[in-house]
């Protein structure tokens, strides 16, 4: 398992250093000058040139290069000159509530679709099956801010300016206030969640084992939640691990019409000014967790299925015993003098 968890970690490392490579490069193509839009349209030639200067933004690319990867191992982000702070900091201070939101969303979707899933699954394609399905996929169409709005409507409430001006966050306030924004993310991955949880159901429903088990007098609630649905949570983790990434991403847009103080305002105000620096940060953040999540949720099932590793093991035996019946044919051959 150790060796497992390095070549992972490993992996993990070499991918995000290839997509901070790839982001950096990317935004030094974006047409403008950097130096240009900190001073405005009326600065001269000679003040931009002196601001380029400073911050390096004459230099070659390979030098631009070293210089915010060896910033990166700092924890260095830049300097954002729309809001005259480090980008460290103004991540810092916004990421709670992002990062809250996408959590809150996230339960809401566990507690909505493992119950909906085992109750479609129960029985195939009748009323209520047909019903949940319907009704969940409905929920797929409508886009999280749409679905938003309709909350707001359904609860005659609009919700707007939660924290008040208060740019502390209080985690007590959050789960009083954060509700239907979670709500409207959670219902817009709702089916797929589900959908994945009822098909790996059915499909285990369907095993062999069960059917034996069922034949000797094993009772049917006790197979569903110690068998079955142990058995289903493996393509189920792997889908709401994906989802995740997708709910993070989700909260940033979401912040907009709930107007929370996370990374979703920064990045709209970011993009608007061309504040290359902030926007950079905050892409790479949400990198760093959609790779993480891919990580975590791929250590997470070598615990709860063995046989993925039984598989592993067994898959490296095969290999190993390939590489020595090779090995024992060519010393075979080289005794006898073949070439």
């Amino acid at each position: 398992m150790a060796k497992y968890i390095s070549k992972k970690v490993v992996e993990m490392l070499i991918t995000i250093l290839l997509i901070v490579l790839i982001v950096f490069i990317m935004f030094e193509l974006i047409p403008g000058n950097p130096a240009r839009i900190m001073l405005g349209m009326n600065a001269s030639n000679a003040q931009v040139a002196a601001l380029e200067e400073e911050l390096g933004y004459n230099q070659s690319i390979f030098v631009k290069i070293y210089r915010y990867f060896t910033d990166l191992m700092h924890g260095d982000l830049g300097f954002s000159f729309r809001f005259q702070k480090p980008v460290a900091t103004l991540i810092k201070d916004a990421l709670p509530y992002t990062l809250f939101l996408a959590l809150y969303a996230f339960i809401f979707l566990i507690v909505l679709a493992v119950p909906l899933a085992i109750l479609s699954a129960h029985k195939p394609n009748s009323i209520i099956d047909k019903t949940i399905r319907v009704m969940s996929e409905t929920c797929l169409a409508i886009p999280p801010f749409f679905m938003a709005i309709i909350l707001m409507l359904v609860f005659k409430t609009s919700q707007l300016a939660l924290q008040g001006g208060n740019t502390d966050f209080i985690i007590d306030q959050a789960f009083k206030n954060y509700w239907m924004p979670a709500l409207a993310i959670a219902l817009s991955r709702l089916a797929m969640a589900m959908e994945f949880l009822r098909d790996a159901i059915i499909e285990q429903r369907e095993s062999d084992y069960v059917k034996t088990a069922i034949g000797k007098g094993a009772s049917r609630s006790r197979l569903l939640f110690s068998h079955v649905l142990r058995n289903s949570l493996v393509p189920f983790i792997t889908v709401l691990g994906l989802i995740l990434a997708e709910v993070f991403s989700g909260s940033i847009i979401i912040e907009q019409v709930f107007l929370i103080p996370g990374l979703g305002r920064i990045l709209v105000t970011a993009v608007e000014a061309r504040d290359f620096r902030l926007t950079q940060g905050i892409i790479l953040l949400i990198a760093f967790i959609v790779v993480f999540v891919n990580f975590l949720v791929d250590f997470i099932n070598q615990f709860i299925d063995p046989r993925m590793r039984q598989q592993k093991k067994l898959i490296n035996r095969k290999k190993n015993f390939r590489i020595f019946r090779n090995k024992q044919k060519l010393s075979h051959e080289s005794s006898r003098g073949e070439p």
